[in-house]
């Protein structure tokens, strides 16, 4: 059956539980409309209910470590850590004061980014009168336009006017930070709801038009978790319902990647233009700034990535809303490449070129660290191999040469273990783990000195 481009409009499911063992079902009614069809009937339901219905809310997932995404009705909603001033997009939102003219922070990153043109294009416009926001040019920065909005003023509404607003612009793609958190001193738990909220009432009360991505960019890494456990709770009022999940299909594994014609695994040479390749570069030179890179190539293996996923799931049931999945380096030699592609991060290579911290498989925060020669060995022509990998760190005790498994959480439930180790619990820089399954090769960099 092709589902692709179509939405489940709703599923009314009524049912009797007689016992632990058997559901009774006495109807069940699955409709597939298009997105133009599910926008009206989420916008009859705003105006039957007054509130926007829980199912509009797809589920969460991770398209890169450190970036969350989920579907609010056609809109798609991103949450990532980052720089917003580094951002390409039609709109970047500036939050401010009601002078418009704060200088700190985030909001004084985005003015000097913007150039001095656009602080006095804002300084004119704020001088008209009172308004809410106020929209100026983009400058300097990679955006068409920057609406300034009030960090004091009620967020979710905030956002639904910008919202609006970009509709209005027929804008594709619009940036925001976490709004009053700064300067206005908003508790970031009622923003992250509040922004999610905003976007859900644009999205139940008016066709989205041309506006298509939503993205919220943190600069406070400890703000994501925050900003996903509301998304998670989004996710979580669609609980109660039935979930189709339908074998084989795209959704199987990411979207991006690129057609394997039946080779597992599969090695997809990223082109330097590609936004994909500049973000692996740039996590690559943040500590390895002095190596060259030849090439980067995505790894695509379905059975490792689905094995992986599958473990993920069951972590994120097991630990609640916490992130336990981390983008980590791991340094290797030419000779254990085709393994590690094909394989993954098996227990043979548990302690191969480290155990100070148990006999499992070592990770790196920094890619300096993979980076040595003791670990990502340099080949005969003087190339060198590190992975960029997705590791479910999960939650993590302080590791000790030794160990075969992480130690468990409570001495009176031995059963129960962490889900990795560290060197250190406040300020980690290495990993390990101990299954196979807890770690995704994602990438392979070839570089040299």
């Amino acid at each position: 059956m092709e589902l692709e481009g179509y939405f489940i409009r709703y599923v009314d499911v009524m049912a009797n539980s007689s016992d632990e063992d058997f559901l009774h079902l006495r109807s069940l009614t699955l409709v597939i409309a298009d997105g133009s069809e599910i926008q009206e009937e989420t916008q009859s339901l705003v105006a039957r209910n007054g509130k926007v219905p829980a199912g509009i809310f797809g589920t969460v997932c991770s398209t890169w470590v450190g970036t969350y995404e989920m579907k609010i009705g056609a809109i798609t909603f991103q949450v990532a850590t980052g720089d917003i001033t580094k951002e390409r997009a039609d709109v970047i939102v500036n939050s401010t004061t009601r002078t418009f003219n704060l200088k700190s922070g985030v909001s004084k990153a985005i003015l000097e980014g913007a150039g001095p043109a656009v602080e006095n294009e804002c300084a004119v416009r704020a001088a008209q009168g009172h308004q809410d926001f106020i929209v100026t040019r983009g400058g300097h920065l990679m955006c068409r336009r920057i609406i300034h909005v009030i960090g004091d003023n009620n967020v979710r509404k905030t956002v639904y006017d910008v919202l609006q607003e970009c509709k209005k612009r027929q804008y594709a793609s619009v940036c925001l930070p976490a709004i009053g958190t700064g300067n206005a001193g908003k508790n970031p738990a009622t923003v992250a709801d509040d922004t999610i909220n905003g976007v859900g009432d644009f999205v139940g009360k008016h066709s989205t038009g041309s506006l298509k991505i939503v993205k919220v960019v943190i600069l406070l890494p400890h703000l994501l978790n925050v900003f996903y456990n509301s998304m998670k709770k989004r996710e979580s009022l669609m609980s109660p319902t039935f979930q189709f999940t339908f074998s084989g299909t795209a959704s199987d594994v990411p979207e991006h990647w690129s057609d394997m014609n039946q080779q597992q695994p599969c090695l997809v040479q990223l082109q330097p233009r590609l936004s994909e390749y500049k973000t692996v570069m740039g996590k690559f030179n943040q500590t390895c700034h002095s190596y060259t890179i030849e090439k980067i190539e995505r790894v695509q293996n379905t059975l490792l990535w689905k094995s992986y996923q599958l473990k993920k799931s069951h972590m994120d049931a097991k630990n609640g809303h916490i992130i336990n999945e981390k983008l980590l380096f791991h340094g290797t030699d030419a000779g254990s490449v085709p393994h590690i592609n094909q394989h993954g991060f098996n227990r043979s290579y548990a302690g191969k070129n480290a155990a100070a911290y148990g006999k499992g498989t070592y990770f790196a925060v920094d890619a300096c660290y993979s980076a040595n020669d003791a670990f990502s060995k340099p080949d005969e022509n003087g190339r060198k191999h590190m992975y960029v990998v997705r590791v479910l760190t999960g939650l993590y005790a302080r590791g000790h040469a030794g160990l075969l498994a992480p130690p468990a959480k409570n001495p009176e439930n031995p059963t129960e273990l962490y889900d990795s180790v560290t060197d250190d619990k406040h300020h980690p820089q290495i990993f390990v783990v101990f299954s196979d399954d807890h770690a995704y090769p994602e990438y392979l960099i070839t570089f040299r000195c």
